[in-house]
């Protein structure tokens, strides 16, 4: 009997050990995301607010509240969202998923015991503590990204402030056109994905302000960008220009 004992104690015990709290659950499968913080804006009350590559996880949270009526509630649009994220459940409506893209699905990535866990923590314990995104012991990069990086990113995602035009959205200032408003330009003019690489690579290697989606307005707001010709190969632009279209 004492020996069947142990055995159950250390198995509880073993379960206990490698179980995952709801801060280590967030910090591995969410905060890449939602808690990352690229600047901040400020709304028309005055209130400042972080910008992040998806909602920010506290405004995130407390309109999740507001929407849901109990724990169980909160849990269970969490449960179905994550799994199966749809673009008529979101809490934000059209323009946040103009802005952020539809994110990705978790199914398969958590259990049903995690994603219990998960919402727990949210609900209940969301900033108690501090949330520690894990150190990864081994990063795969895409080599298209380092590109993009090395090459483009300082001035096109890089956030120096946040502006509201005539219809109330809001739109980050940046040194050169942002990111998510240039691809989405960039994919209404184009047909195909050749022709978006095309685009890309005739555009950096001979900037010329005819090309310019954006206009004289921004040719005289940001200058006209500097060519890239020679610091890529072929191959490397298009790549580039390849991960752009993927990502965006």
């Amino acid at each position: 009997m004492r020996i069947k004992t142990l055995m159950v104690f250390a198995t509880l015990s073993t379960s206990i050990l490698y179980a995952q709290s709801g801060a280590d659950l967030f910090s591995k499968n969410c905060s890449s995301c939602h808690a990352t913080v690229l600047g901040v804006s400020i709304d028309l009350q005055g209130e400042f607010k972080n910008i992040s590559p998806a909602p920010y996880i506290d405004d995130l949270i407390k309109k999740l509240k507001t929407k849901t009526k109990s724990k169980e509630e909160f849990g269970t649009f969490i449960e179905n969202y994550i799994n199966n994220p749809d673009k008529r459940k979101s809490l934000y409506g059209k323009r946040a998923i103009k802005e952020f893209g539809l994110m990705p699905t978790l199914k398969g990535a958590l259990t049903q015991e995690e994603i219990v866990v998960l919402s727990n923590y949210l609900y209940s314990d969301y900033g108690k503590e501090k949330v520690v995104v894990p150190e990864k012991v081994v990063e795969i990069i895409d080599p298209r990204e380092e590109l993009f990086k090395k090459n483009c990113a300082s001035c096109h995602t890089t956030v120096t402030g946040v502006s509201i035009d005539h219809q109330g959205e809001y739109k980050y200032i940046s040194p050169a056109p942002y990111i998510t408003d240039l691809i989405t330009k960039l994919k209404t003019k184009t047909k195909t994905q050749q022709e978006f690489i095309t685009f890309i690579q005739n555009y950096i290697n001979d900037p010329d302000k005819r090309k310019s989606l954006y206009g004289k307005r921004a040719i005289k707001e940001f200058g006209l960008m500097p060519t890239l010709k020679g610091v890529m190969t072929n191959e490397e632009s298009a790549q580039m220009a390849e991960y752009l279209y993927e990502r965006y």
